[in-house]
């Protein structure tokens, strides 16, 4: 059974996060789009509510106890109930969607002309829609990266992942040992007898492979992808990031260069000239 508090908890995560998302929004809109383009700005409101959203699910997924082993129904009492998995998927196809469907098809409606070439009142131009205008370049986005993602998923989609073998003798082989029962009925450690002759013989049979071996394993779509976006993004991220830390300086000196300066009754008379 979900637990009610990581859901209530949630819920006002995601109404938080729409609130932030629509203030933002509002906030810093261009004068001119106050009462326009209403289907770009629900992309970017949905944009920041799916980013925050994919970073909170990580202390959501803590707060869950995945992975726990008592999940499995001997221990319930750390577990939220939730299904990660299914989040972290649901997330992970939200990401690709809106980096490559949503964003890209609402920036070409934005920019689509909707004057006199969009009208057909110009010389030699024929009506159109913004619609139109909009998924005809969004055809070649998704064609363009589809065949990327397909090529890298068809080709790269098997990790391998190193192991050391360690090999031991099997139980059979163990020793054997006889425990009294404490009359409370806890365990404790002075009921193990010391290590013997028999206990050191077993522990030489192990046998570690100094060759290092791999498990390969098939990613499937969502991971791979995902794992593939944040690969590209520490590129990405350390181009703009470094330009932004070298920029930043040299930005703040050229505004204290060229701040604003008291003008006495002269120069603002020559000004006004």
């Amino acid at each position: 059974m979900a637990d009610v508090f990581l859901i209530i908890v949630t819920v006002v995560a995601f109404f938080i996060l729409l609130v932030v998302g629509l203030y933002l929004v509002v906030k810093f809109q261009h004068p001119d789009d106050k009462n326009d383009a209403y289907l770009p700005k629900l992309i970017v409101i949905l944009g920041f509510v799916t980013s925050g959203a994919t970073v909170l699910l990580l202390p959501l997924d803590k707060a869950n106890g995945e992975g726990y082993p008592g999940c499995d129904g001997y221990d319930t009492k750390l577990c939220g109930g939730l299904n990660m998995e299914l989040f972290w998927s649901i997330m992970y196809w939200m990401v690709p969607v809106f980096l490559f469907l949503l964003i890209p098809f609402s920036t070409f409606y934005y920019e689509a002309d909707d004057g006199m070439l969009m009208a057909g009142t110009s010389i030699g131009a024929k009506p159109n829609s913004r619609i139109k205008e909009a998924l005809k370049y969004e055809t070649f986005v998704v064609v363009i990266f589809g065949l990327i993602f397909a090529m890298t998923y068809l080709f790269l989609n098997e990790t391998a992942i190193p192991v050391r073998e360690v090999t031991g003798p099997s139980f059979s082989m163990g020793a054997t040992y006889t425990i009294t029962e404490n009359p409370g009925g806890v365990f404790s450690l002075t009921q193990l007898a010391p290590m013997g002759d028999q206990d050191i013989a077993v522990l030489q049979l192990n046998r570690v492979n100094e060759t290092l071996g791999t498990i390969n394993l098939n990613i499937n779509a969502s991971a791979f992808y995902a794992g593939l976006l944040a690969w590209l993004g520490w590129f990405f991220f350390a181009l703009f990031g470094g330009i932004g830390l070298a920029a930043m300086p040299l930005d703040l000196i050229l505004m204290f260069v060229h701040r604003p300066r008291h003008m006495d009754a002269v120069e603002f008379a020559e000004a006004q000239i």
